[in-house]
């Protein structure tokens, strides 16, 4: 047999060997993932605006409040946190009574099984048609003593919470 004979199998076999070879690579890649669905920023109700002012409020975030035994999905704001602060119900009442007078004027009903408070924060519930809000605020204090009252300077964070209605 000659030479030529010789080199046209081996480079047959190359090819052949490449092409098998490319072939399953291309069948063992993996697939590029789906990408992920287009997702809407989360929606505070249209009645909290505009947002209670004399506060920096952050960015709304997408949340589920669990509240007794039911859960609500929605969306939450926070204010910056009100530091040092020697009155904290100088900063949360304003807040308290802002949104109050507010939602009820919109057709808001006060929640009575959506309320809790006690010397670090509160909550007061509101409910329209399928719709929850949440006012609320959390009290820091600076010292606790074991055996007498917290004290001030304590810091102060408002937030709100909110369903689709």
């Amino acid at each position: 047999m000659s030479s030529k004979w010789w080199l046209a199998c081996v480079v047959a076999l190359f090819f052949a060997g490449a092409w098998y070879f490319f072939a399953a690579e291309k069948a063992a890649a993996p697939t590029a993932p789906a990408a992920p669905a287009q997702q809407t920023a989360p929606q505070l109700s249209p009645d909290l605006y505009p947002l209670f002012g004399g506060v920096n409020w952050g960015v709304p975030w997408a949340e589920s409040a669990l509240i007794g035994t039911s859960t609500f999905a929605g969306a939450s704001i926070r204010s910056a946190t009100t530091t040092d602060t020697a009155d904290p119900a100088g900063v949360f009442m304003p807040f308290l009574n802002y949104y109050d007078q507010k939602l009820k004027a919109l057709g808001w009903q006060v929640a009575n099984d959506l309320a809790a408070g006690g010397h670090t924060g509160g909550v007061t519930g509101y409910r329209k048609a399928g719709g929850v809000i949440l006012v609320s605020y959390r009290v820091v204090y600076h010292v606790v003593p074991a055996d007498a009252p917290s004290e001030c300077p304590c810091d102060v964070v408002l937030s709100l919470f909110s369903t689709a209605e």
